[in-house]
This record gives structure tokens, C-alpha cells and sequence, in this order.
């Protein structure tokens, strides 16, 4: 019983749609609104807030269903089903540019609408943890001294004090610790300066260094151990100015 579901339904043909209502309701699904054509459509959007929308592609009037379909795309973060007579090619074709979730044939019995709702939830479901999972990565955990990465299945814990540098690798930040290891931890480098102490020091847009380590510096580069790691134009003065904080 899906209870907590709200579908937004837009369907021409009123028996059509009587039908799926039934169907829906019966399920346990709530029926937010039953919408005609894509004018109704763009306003019930703003006013149900639908967890999922079942969208036939063929409407009544200048705008069709895959129109509505780019309209949601672009609007909101909401799956949305195709509902059409047509399972053509140029038609199929057409509409899947707009990467629906599902596709409900006409004709087709309540197990087919709830199998292609449940899919099409499940896939959405998927899409949205994969893409919070990419924006906020990896949590490093922090302990007093230490960070304690994944390493080869297990939790390694690495000293601050162990810690030289991190680059930043698209998605990832390869950790630099002493005795040549190396660590990667699947997140940004912005988000793993956050939670570190205030010796660790962004030099570069790719790069940070723990501040302890730095032999020397100009402002081109920064030696740490025997690595030559570039200072970015916009780093040095910010890196002089926190040198200074820490030397008292």
C-alpha cells in the first residue's frame, strides 16, 4: 500500500482516465489531480506538488505530452511515465529524449500501471541517492588527531601529523602521507577542508598542504618533503597571511 504517493494524472480520454483513477486509488495511491491537456498540466504542477506524474503522450490542444515532459525536466524534480497508444518507433524515438522512467502501453491492466509506478519510483529513488552521494561524497571521520579513511575495505586511521598534502582528482582527494602512502577518499576537496584543523591550508584550486610540512615557499610553489606543489596566483597571500597567524 503506497499510501503516501500523490500522482499527478494527465489523460484526454475522461474514460482513460476514470479507469487508472480507479486503479490507483485502489492501490493506495493518492490521485492529486486529473489534468486534460498541458495548460491544466503546468498548473497542477504548481499547486499538488506530485510525487510522480503519469503523462499521456498525446494531448488535446498546441502542446503535447512530450512537451510537458521537457517542461518538467526543466521545472522540477519529478518522475514522470508515458501513457500512449503509439509504441512506434519515430514515436518511442521521440519521446525518449525527454528520459521518462517508464512507458505504459494502451491497452494495459492495473498490474501493468503499478509495475511501471513502482519502477519508475525505484529508478528515481536510485538517481537521486547517486546524485546526493556525488554532491556531498564521502564523510572522512574525524577523531582528536586523526582521520580515518577507507582504504582496501578497512578503516585507516592516518595522524594529522602524518598528513602532508591532498589533490583534489574530480569526484576524489588522493591523500599524501608520510612513508610514500597514499589514500583516496571519495569526496571534495572543499568539503574535506571543512572538517579539517586549521594548520591544513588550501595552496592551490587542486591542492591543499598541512602547513607543519612546508619547507619553503615563493609564490609559485610550495616544498614539502622532496614534492614541489604549485601555489595558485589567488593562494599565496591568504598562505603568507595565515603563516603569519600561526607564527603568533
Amino acid at each position: 500500500m503506497q499510501s503516501s504517493i500523490k500522482i499527478l494524472l494527465v489523460e484526454d480520454e475522461l474514460i482513460i482516465a476514470d479507469y487508472m483513477q480507479n486503479c490507483l486509488q485502489q492501490y493506495g495511491y493518492i490521485v492529486g489531480d486529473i489534468c486534460l491537456n498541458y495548460n491544466e498540466a503546468v498548473a497542477a504542477l504548481n499547486t499538488t506538488a506530485p510525487d510522480i506524474v503519469l503523462l499521456d503522450i498525446t494531448l488535446k490542444g498546441d502542446k503535447s505530452g512530450i512537451d510537458l515532459a521537457q517542461y518538467i525536466n526543466a521545472n522540477y524534480s519529478v518522475p514522470f511515465v508515458f501513457i500512449t497508444s503509439h509504441s512506434d518507433k519515430a514515436t518511442i524515438d521521440k519521446a525518449k529524449k525527454t528520459l521518462p522512467y517508464a512507458y505504459l502501453i494502451k491497452p494495459f491492466d492495473e498490474s501493468d500501471l503499478y509495475a511501471a509506478i513502482e519502477t519508475a519510483l525505484i529508478q528515481f529513488g536510485a538517481k537521486e541517492q547517486a546524485k546526493v552521494e556525488k554532491e556531498s561524497g564521502e564523510q572522512p571521520i574525524i577523531i582528536k588527531d586523526s582521520i580515518f579513511v577507507r582504504h582496501k575495505s578497512k578503516f585507516v586511521k592516518i595522524l594529522f601529523d602524518d598528513l602532508l598534502w591532498m589533490e583534489a582528482n574530480d569526484n576524489y582527494v588522493i591523500l599524501f602521507a608520510n612513508g610514500g602512502c597514499q589514500y583516496v577518499l571519495k569526496t571534495s576537496l572543499k568539503i574535506l577542508m571543512e572538517v579539517l584543523p586549521a594548520f591544513f591550508w588550501r595552496i592551490h584550486r587542486g591542492y591543499a598542504v598541512n602547513l607543519n610540512h612546508i619547507k619553503s615557499f615563493d609564490s609559485e610553489e610550495a616544498i614539502i618533503g622532496d614534492k614541489s606543489l604549485p601555489i595558485g596566483r589567488t593562494y599565496f597571500n591568504e598562505l603568507t597571511q595565515r603563516l603569519r597567524i600561526l607564527n603568533g
